[in-house]
């Protein structure tokens, strides 16, 4: 009986199956079920090919598989050529599906996917779009963590699509180059992507500057011929104005337009009052709100700034005095104002997140704003993610009580429009949830709403939203006046949600 027990112990510690992680392997039957046989060692199954290491893919059961690909052969991923090669891009050749075409070749000394780069060269896979280093893939297994396989268009092959690897989620920032006063900029659009902000913006601010027309990947004409001044265009599908100093382009501002995937123009340009040429070259920064998961960015953060309120005639309204200190610990700010802001976005799906508080004390020429000088203010927002929202004394012209870019440069810190701004004067005959909603109006402009009634003199009946289900009545949150209401239709929540200030 002895011998027999010892026996069928020895059958199991030889037995397949049974080798742990770093034990030698000649298969992968020897190891363990949760492990697989690389280079001879027993290690664990692979979720995403970089876990294989360069050379390698990693299929769906977890397997790691050597690649094949030599120089020379058609690739499709990264990870069909040999350790030492790269799958780069051939020109504008496509494939039988349609998609620019790639062959292997001896990898470069550049940066790794995922770095910054400005051509081609400077990354080690020979691919630059959209600012960054971009590894070719088949599927998302191809993809380090974070990132995800999509379709992304060529501006150099005239808007040709090829799969890379792009950021998952959150906000993509690049570049767009502009050459002179005015010129033409091509704006690629990935698949993933949910919305776009492009700032536009100038260092002479008694210039204009801004895209004086857009197209679409598709031909529309998605922001009709303009110039500094002219009225919106309401039955453009995208609202746009050129603006002095500093524009926004933001896309959609509506469901019923939504982004596209590819290559959008635009005619950028500067501009005198007067709409004569400018002489300054604008900058444009696009960012991109990317979600390989519809609305799993939802989480808007608030940086709040307090200037000087000593002897404010409101005093008795927070408590005797409005600074950092007292708004992150008092009732008025945490439970009446912020309170009431988290339901008003809990409705629209979006969830407060992260606020910040900072004393701006030694700016007294800010103290009281007049609204000409609200680009100064603003360029004090030092964060870019989220929103920036100061408050200040007074605003003038008189009657003012609350002022933002509609739209804001998302995701852009320091700029003549990052962030809002409310006058706590507003508290001599408001309560706290009424500023909130006064807020929640600002904030929801600069993510990309509009006023959902619009009244001109000129005009025998209202003018719209370009969303279609808003309607004009003052209970909705986007109605003019500071006694609207909180409500929002479903078109005005989607587009709430696809903000890139939201992560």
């Amino acid at each position: 009986m002895r011998l027999r027990t010892l026996f069928a112990l020895v059958l199991l510690a030889g037995c397949p199956g049974a080798a742990g992680i770093g034990d030698h392997c000649g298969d992968r039957g020897d190891c363990a079920s949760s492990l697989q046989c690389v280079d001879s060692t027993c290690v664990p199954k692979c979720q995403r090919a970089p876990d294989c290491g360069d050379g390698y893919s990693c299929d769906k059961d977890g397997i790691c598989h050597a690649a094949t690909g030599q120089l020379g052969d058609s690739c499709s991923s990264e990870v069909d050529c040999a350790a030492g090669l790269a799958c780069e891009l051939e020109g504008t050749a496509t494939d039988p599906q349609g998609h620019l075409a790639a062959s292997c070749v001896m990898q470069n000394a550049g940066r790794p996917a995922g770095d910054l780069c400005v051509h081609d060269g400077d990354c080690r896979n020979g691919t630059c779009a959209l600012g960054h280093c971009i590894d070719l893939c088949a599927d998302t297994r191809d993809c380090g963590e974070g990132t995800a396989c999509a379709l992304i268009p060529r501006v150099e092959a005239t808007g040709a699509m090829f799969a890379g690897c792009l950021q998952a989620h959150g906000s993509l920032v690049f570049p767009l180059p502009v050459h002179g006063p005015s010129d033409f900029v091509a704006l690629p659009i990935p698949d993933s992507a949910r919305s776009v902000a492009v700032t536009f913006s100038v260092e002479d601010p008694s210039q204009a500057v801004g895209a004086t027309r857009v197209t679409a990947p598709d031909g529309t004409t998605v922001v009709t011929q303009q110039g500094y001044g002219d009225p919106v265009h309401w039955s453009d599908p995208v609202r746009h104005q050129l603006a002095l100093g500093q524009s926004v382009l933001a896309m959609p501002s509506s469901p019923e337009a939504p982004l596209l995937p590819g290559v959008y123009e635009m005619s950028v340009a500067s501009q005198t009052v007067t709409q004569t040429a400018g002489s300054a070259t604008p900058s444009a920064i696009a960012v991109l709100k990317l979600d390989s998961t519809v609305n799993s960015s939802v989480i808007l953060d608030l940086h709040f700034y307090f200037l000087n309120f000593d002897e404010h005639p409101c005093l008795e309204s927070f408590g005797g005095q409005l600074d950092a200190a007292t708004a992150r610990s008092k009732a008025f700010f945490q439970t009446d104002y912020l309170g009431q802001l988290r339901s008003v976005f809990a409705h629209a799906g979006v969830a407060l997140g992260t606020s910040t508080y900072e004393d701006l004390r030694n700016h007294p020429d800010l103290d009281g704003l007049n609204a000409a000088n609200a680009g100064s203010l603003f360029s004090l927002g030092a964060h870019a993610v989220g929103i920036n929202v100061f408050f200040v004394r007074t605003l003038s012209p008189v009657g003012l009580q609350a002022l933002g870019p509609a739209p804001g440069p998302a995701g852009l810190a320091g700029t003549r429009g990052s962030g809002i701004v409310i006058g706590a004067d507003t508290l001599c005959y408001r309560s706290w949830p009424d500023v909130a909603r006064l807020t929640a109006h600002e904030l929801a402009r600069y993510m990309g709403l509009y006023d959902n009634v619009e009244i001109d003199d000129s005009d025998a009946s209202p003018r719209r939203d370009p969303i279609r289900d808003s309607d004009i009545s003052s209970s909705n949150l986007m109605y003019f006046s500071e006694l609207g209401g909180t409500d929002l239709s479903p078109g005005q929540r989607d587009i709430l949600t696809r903000s890139p200030v939201l992560r």
